[in-house]
């Protein structure tokens, strides 16, 4: 994996990003004030680029099978922190292979990939993913991008009726990801409505939005807020058989404490385990540790090799890494995962390579977009330190 600086005029980036804000609706390119572009992108070679490939259907395949074998365990789904009256609606749910996921990679300074979490609940990047090659092919001579992602998403949903894009309707953000889907659906004459959970309701013979009829979802509202909607009953008729993508079920491996669950016996087969631990980090549920008093004085004692996360903190919230905080920092986030350890995971810290940019040194993750379980594109993104938030740069992945 290497850097690679576009031969891109002032005045051509300019244009570059007047278009991915206004046609391609990205309207948080500036956080805190600063630009989070880059004229500079990764470059994977055919076989890294392969074998993350590999890696990313494999971790789908694997995840599918621990959604369904969790559904008949509620002892061990339990423990994964998901709001209770959510859980139940999850083991209603039918199975549905309906996924529009993306596993993040990190590079490790002796060559290894490892991924710390999935995003398969609400993965955001779509408007970058879309527009990359549409926009940037002309300075990445030689280089190919994967331009897959819109006609995949357009082929998972179905091809008649009106979606409902359902969001967070507070968050700007979360808007400009639907917006994008919205334009997708309309160029092949396809309606859509954008609204919130809150607005679904059950009609007789199916669903409507407000007032207009829905025939299927594109899911954009965290799974675990679903418990604190008024219209319950409305969902749960829909969760029984109302086609959304993506549908609650993704919440079990969105949990952060799936990478403890999967040791479970019967859970994974013997060759799959294998592999999770050679890309995964060990993990522990803080609230099967509470007693165990060595395992809390080694959290105290050596920090820069643990990271402490709630199950279902986002964009880096909630995840404190001990390498990058004081020893105040440390001991008061301990002091609140012991007071609620049900909602924590303790990982254990991973080294992650640096790559030399001409901005100078970041620390990449390889986002791999997958829908349906195949490989569709990627998303990635740089920071100055091992720890990617809301504050992360985008940096367009090609192959060469």
């Amino acid at each position: 994996m290497r850097s690679f600086c576009w031969e891109i005029q002032p005045a051509e980036f300019a244009d570059y990003h007047r278009h991915l804000r206004f046609k391609y609706q990205k309207w948080d390119s500036y956080v805190d004030g600063k630009l989070r572009l880059l004229p500079e992108s990764l470059v994977l070679t055919r076989s890294e680029h392969q074998h993350v490939v590999n890696m990313a259907e494999r971790l789908a395949r694997i995840l599918r099978e621990i959604e369904v074998n969790l559904k008949q365990r509620p002892d061990l789904l339990a423990r994964l922190g998901i709001p209770e009256v959510v859980r139940g609606w999850i083991q209603q749910e039918p199975d549905n292979d309906w996924q529009l996921a993306r596993y993040d990679f990190f590079l490790t300074p002796d060559g290894r990939w490892q991924v710390c979490e999935f995003n398969e609940d609400v993965p955001g990047g779509f408007n970058e993913i879309i527009s990359a090659s549409r926009l940037l092919q002309p300075y990445h001579p030689g280089l190919q991008f994967v331009d897959e992602f819109a006609a995949a998403l357009l082929d998972a949903v179905p091809k008649e009726g009106r979606i409902a894009l359902l969001y967070a309707t507070g968050y700007a953000e979360d808007l400009q990801h639907m917006v994008i889907l919205q334009q997708l659906l309309r160029e092949r004459g396809q309606d859509s409505v954008l609204c919130s959970p809150r607005h679904l309701r059950k009609t007789w013979g199916g669903f409507a939005a407000g007032e207009q009829k829905v025939t299927a979802g594109i899911r954009f509202y965290p799974g675990e807020w679903f418990g604190l909607l008024e219209n319950k009953r409305d969902w749960v008729a829909a969760i029984r058989g109302w086609p959304m993508l993506n549908p609650l079920t993704r919440l079990i491996t969105q949990s952060k404490a799936v990478f403890s669950l999967w040791e479970e016996a019967g859970l994974v087969a013997p060759d799959d385990l294998a592999f999770l631990h050679e890309v995964a980090p060990t993990t522990y549920e803080a609230a099967r540790e509470i007693q165990n008093a060595d395992f809390w004085r080694d959290l105290e004692a050596q920090r820069s090799q643990w990271v402490l996360k709630q199950n279902f903190g986002r964009m880096g919230d909630n995840v404190v890494m001990g390498s990058l905080v004081t020893d105040a920092e440390w001991s008061t986030t301990l002091a609140e995962v012991r007071k609620r350890p049900s909602d924590w995971v303790v990982q254990r810290c991973f080294a992650v390579a640096p790559l030399e940019f001409a901005a100078g040194p970041q620390y990449p993750a390889v986002g791999a977009y997958l829908i349906n379980g195949r490989f569709v594109g990627y998303y990635s993104r740089v920071a100055p330190a091992p720890f990617l938030t809301h504050q992360a740069i985008y940096v367009p992945t090609v192959i060469g």
